[in-house]
Order: C-alpha cells, then structure tokens, then sequence
C-alpha cells in the first residue's frame, strides 16, 4: 500500500474529530452533529452523499461513488456508540504513573489509539473510507461502485433503520454483498469470518408490590417486590429450558460447523483466551450448567442465551439498611440462535410476567441470520483472503446481535463480517477502548484487496 504515512495522518485526522461526538444514541443533537460531520467528509472525499431523518430518528447516511462497474460492494457501519461510564476507569499504567483518559478525546499512547468508538464503530468508518481513497489515489478509478450505509442507532437496537432501508431500496439493486461494521485480529493475527449475527430480545420487568418503602420487619406481613421478581426470573429460566416455543425454528448448528469443517476450515473458539481474560477455569451456561471446551465450542454457536444484565432493588450503598422495598426491577436479554423467532421469547415473557402481575417493557428486539457458506459472496471472500496469505476461521454467526437480518431476510443480501481495526482485547463497550496501529494498517489492506478483486471475483 503506497502513501502509507500519508493514510494512517488522516486516519488519526478524522477518527479524532469522530471520537469528540459523545455518539450515544439518546444523544440526538450529538449524533445530528457527527453525521453532519460524516456528509461533510464523505462529500469531500467524492462521494454522493443522501440523508433520511424521518421523525425523531437519528440520521442514517447513504454514500455512493461510482466505479467501473455498476455492480456495488456495500459496507455497513454505525456513528453510535455505548455509554462511556464509568469515567473513573479510563486510566492505564504506564512507566509507574497512571494516565487518565477522556473517551471522548482520542489519545495516542505508543502503538495504540484510545477513545469510546475507536473500535466499535468509528475507526472501521474511517478505515474504510480511507481504504477506498487510496485506490483513487493509486488508480484514479474504482473497480466497483462503492456504497456506505451508515446508522446511528445501532447500540439501541437500530428501531428505525428499516424506516430508512424502505425509502431507499433502489440504493441496494445491483449489489454483490455487504462488508459488516465489525471485526479484528485475534492474538495469532488470524481473522475471523463471521457470517451471521444471534437476535436478542431484550426486555425490562418490574415488580411494585407497595405504595412506598416499608421498615423490613413488616416482611412477616406485605408482600416483597423484590422475591417476586426473583422467583419470575426463576420461572422464566425453568420454562425456557423446556419450551418447544422459544426453540422453535432453531439452527442444527452442529451439523453448520461440520459441514465448514469438512470443507477444510477452522471454526473459530478461543476457550483458553476467554478463561484468561474472564479469571475462570471452565465454562458454564445458564440454561445448560458446566461445559467442557468441546461442548462450550457447540454452545458458543448453537445455543440461545438468558441474561441478567441488571438487578435493582431497595438500598444499595454502603452499610446496613433495613428495607422491604416498593419496587424491584431486572433488565434482561435473550441471544437467539438462527433462526429462533423474537415474538415467540416475547410471548413466554409477557405471559408468565402477566400471570405474576408484573410490568414489561420491550427496548429491542432483532431477528437471528445466517448467510449460506457456500454462499457466492463468501466464497470470493475467501479466495481473496487465501490470494493474499491472510489466515482466518470462520465464524457461521457472532454471539453478539445486530441490524444483519435486515439486509440478508428483508434486502435478501449476503452479509460478512470480520474484517474490522479491532483486536483481541480492543475491549469494546468497555473503559480503555482501544485499536492498534498495525491493525489499521492490516485492515485497510485488506478492504483495499475485496475492492481491487471485486469485478473479477463474483
């Protein structure tokens, strides 16, 4: 890649100007304000530029420059970002002093870049559009037309991004794929081709059993908001495991990875990575208990989850406090495996929530996908990958969730993701965010290869 020195400058440039949005999504004046900034830059670099805002939503932007070739590689990405908090944990140790970090400023420390965003998803917004310049540089042209579709609500659940898919449906004829928003380098430099996202339902239940806190001795008399939400988190557990209605439609997953394997692929699971980061000596799943690496590897892929991502209730600080609380509330969420249906993990919720008379409150929900391996896309993917020597697993879908479905059930287009400025311990949606300089560069390289090999590969 020429021009080198020059590329990685004006990444710093843009990513850094990115990082100072404060991108959350509730944030809609800052997130108006970085896809503002978003036109500006894409206008500047050649680019056809579209906003849809309908409503309260934030601004999804389409780009397009065209190239030789009206058939069309799409990439993917989100302006959004997650809560930065807490702040006081922004701090890393280096030389026996510790540096504190604003996560909305971009700090350069050694190799490695900081902020919220700069792994997930702002920095691979940045790559890309780079990568593409540096064709134009080289080149003066484009093999392919290029096209960006970029949300800002993605960390929300994208509740309105199909609102804007609907108005632009003749942006997407003509198109050979979609390059995912996300994706990095595991520690032995290899990638991972994921081809899929799980869905997520993901849901609030609150218990009100008393018009105002009670002295705790009167639990021998009033009800308790907070055992009654125990005891339904409890039976939505139990009734889960046992339900032909939440597995309805679900994946064989195990017979995905042997069919992968049996094509002469790895399948990726890192379990010795995952127990070092996490300080654990095994694996355990909530529905299913304690697993061996072999049985973890079929659980990463094929089974559904059930999460308490919070629990509040009564008093909470420091020192005794003697309480029967009004109210208790849990947020929790589901990870739904191809192709599990989300109304049906709403349905249980809502029914047992009601028998126990308890309150929901539905924040998103996202359909589980899955792009065919044997899909044409993919396969050009990966005969790019092997001309260029760059190792890689593959992943039939990532535990985590997003907008994918949209684009492969509902645009009926193949998606792949995996090839991102992340690494392995980038720590995304964390404190201390953070990408390394040779990632950029590696991850430029190769969107600048799928571009450069488009027309001849599909």
């Amino acid at each position: 890649m020429k021009n080198n020195k020059k590329i990685m400058e004006k990444f710093i440039e843009i990513l850094s100007e990115l990082i100072k949005y404060k991108t959350v999504a509730r944030n809609t004046e800052e997130c108006q304000k970085c896809a503002d900034y978003l036109r500006s830059i894409l206008r500047e670099f050649g680019y056809k530029v579209d906003v849809v805002k309908i409503g309260n939503m934030n601004p999804v932007i389409f780009a397009e420059i065209e190239g030789e070739s009206n058939t069309s590689l799409i990439f993917y990405d989100h302006y959004d970002v997650q809560p930065a908090e807490p702040l006081e944990e922004w701090k890393i140790a280096k030389d026996n002093e510790t540096i504190k970090l604003n996560p909305f400023e971009l700090a350069r420390i050694g190799d490695k870049l900081y902020g919220r965003g700069v792994a997930d998803n702002k920095g691979n917004i940045v790559s890309r559009i780079l990568a593409v310049w540096s064709i134009l540089e080289e080149k003066g042209k484009l093999p392919c037309t290029i096209k960006f579709v970029i949300e800002g609500e993605e960390e929300a659940g994208s509740p309105n991004l199909k609102k804007a898919l609907d108005e632009k449906r003749k942006f997407f004829e003509n198109c050979m794929g979609v390059i995912w928003e996300f994706g990095g380098f595991n520690k032995d430099n290899t990638i991972n081709l994921i081809l899929g996202l799980k869905g997520i339902v993901y849901a609030e239940i609150r218990s009100e059993r008393l018009s105002r806190d009670a002295h705790s001795s009167l639990a021998c008399v009033l009800p308790s908001a907070t055992w009654d939400l125990i005891e339904f988190l409890v039976e939505l557990r139990n009734t889960i495991k046992t339900s032909k209605k939440f597995f309805e439609g679900i994946i064989d997953a195990k017979k995905i990875i042997e069919d992968i394997r049996n094509s002469g692929f790895s399948i990726y699971f890192d379990s010795e990575t995952l127990k070092e980061v996490y300080n654990i000596s095994k694996f355990y799943s909530s529905l299913h208990g304690e697993l061996s690496d072999t049985e973890a590897l079929y659980h990463y892929y094929g089974s559904p989850t059930i999460n308490i991502d919070g629990f509040l209730a009564g008093y909470t600080e420091k020192g005794p406090k003697t309480v029967l609380p009004r109210e208790a509330l849990a947020k929790i969420d589901f990870r739904l495996v191809p192709f599990q249906k989300p109304t049906n993990v709403m349905d249980i919720i809502k029914t047992l929530a009601e028998k126990r008379n308890l309150s929901v409150k539905f924040f998103s929900s996202t359909e589980p996908t899955y792009t065919d391996f044997k899909n044409p896309f993919v396969q050009f993917i990966i005969k790019v990958l092997n001309k260029i020597h760059q190792d890689f697993y593959i992943e039939p879908w990532s535990p985590g969730s997003g907008p994918m479905h949209l684009f492969t059930n509902y645009l009926k287009l193949p998606c792949v993701a995996g090839i991102g400025v992340a690494y392995w311990d980038s720590r995304g949606h964390a404190p201390n965010e953070n990408i390394r300089i040779k990632d950029v560069e590696k991850a430029i390289e190769l969107i600048r290869e799928i571009i450069l090999s488009a027309p001849a590969g599909i």
